[in-house]
């Protein structure tokens, strides 16, 4: 297994980054423990760890695998599905950057929505790929810059098991359990207004039960702990054919602008640019590519109207009310 896509540490360089110098620094340590909780920290403690090592061959002149001057691309993806199933979900990607850049691709992610978020605006990231609503709110106040979205628009579907449930209607839902992603995700605000709409008021005549990520939730059903949940459609598709199996669409919410890929506010826009081109070219070019898109249902990509961006202003107000109940670390 490359390490890329090993769960334990989250998010690791792929083989051809030659880190088996910090790698083995870290695993002769016993008492560090990489996980998922603990990968921001990982990550700061590589970096400087390699801001060290090149201090000391520059010194001293001795040649290493590959220059100082190939640095790192990261591409962080926000946390809509378990790590494992990020990292193995774009890892094609990387592999096809790091071909055509000729550097190092890392994809990162975080261990939780809201880590993810404010990571970004931090300017932490140089590029991003993130939930609309997310997006919208790095470009309005952190300067980051949309280059692309998926053609098709996201849409979020309520779950109910095939086999233990007669629900026929969301109505139906009232006194019962209905699992949803994160508070933050715009599938879960996409999910409590269907809610509403069936005269149901979340939180009083339905219980909600908030699960790390999609993939989590729609589980959850599957496993009869809740009755229903919210997921977006494209993750479902996403999740594993044994995992689908016994779980059927009871509902669908309405559409809004899909995922989208953002460059850094310190990223000179000609590498922005360039960033977007190869992207086309992956999923337009290459059969990876297309297998990659059509593994996302994403259909393709596409450039961001300014009008989907603004149609994404309430969300965004709902994200920063989510985001001010959120408990401070």
């Amino acid at each position: 297994m490359r390490v890329s896509q090993c769960i334990t540490r989250n998010c690791l360089p792929s083989p051809s980054l030659g880190y088996a110098w910090w790698r083995a620094v870290l695993a002769s340590n016993r008492k560090i423990k990489i996980t998922l909780e603990n990968w921001g920290d990982i990550l700061l403690i590589r970096r400087i760890l390699l801001a060290f090592f090149v201090v000391l061959t520059g010194a001293s002149g001795t040649a290493w695998a590959e220059p100082p001057s190939q640095t790192v691309l990261e591409i962080a993806v926000f946390p809509y599905l378990s790590t494992r199933a990020v990292l193995g979900t774009y890892h094609p990607l990387q592999q096809y950057l790091e071909k055509q850049l000729q550097r190092p691709v890392l994809i990162v992610t975080a261990p939780d929505m809201q880590t993810f978020v404010e990571r970004t605006q931090a300017g932490a990231y140089s590029y991003v790929v993130t939930a609309p609503h997310f997006a919208r709110l790095a470009q309005r106040e952190a300067g980051y810059r949309p280059l692309l979205r998926a053609k098709r628009n996201l849409q979020g579907v309520i779950l109910v098991s095939t086999t233990r449930s007669g629900i026929r209607d969301v109505a139906e839902l009232r006194g019962k359990t209905v699992a949803t992603p994160d508070d933050l995700a715009i599938v879960t605000q996409l999910g409590l207004a269907l809610l509403r709409e069936h005269g149901l008021q979340p939180g009083k005549n339905v219980q909600l039960q908030e699960s790390p990520s999609h993939s989590s939730a729609a589980l959850s059903v599957k496993n009869g702990t809740v009755d229903a949940a919210i997921v977006s459609i494209t993750a479902f598709m996403q999740m594993p054919e044994e995992q689908r199996q016994g779980l059927r669409v009871l509902a669908q919410t309405a559409e809004v602008p899909h995922v989208m890929f953002l460059s850094g506010p310190r990223v000179p826009a000609k590498d922005a640019d360039r960033f977007a081109d190869l992207m086309r070219q992956f999923v337009e070019q290459s059969e990876d590519g297309r297998r990659f898109i059509d593994s996302l249902g994403y259909v393709g990509l596409r450039a961001p109207t300014e009008q989907e961006l603004r149609s994404l202003d309430p969300y965004v107000d709902g994200l920063k009310a989510a985001l001010a109940k959120q408990p401070k670390p």
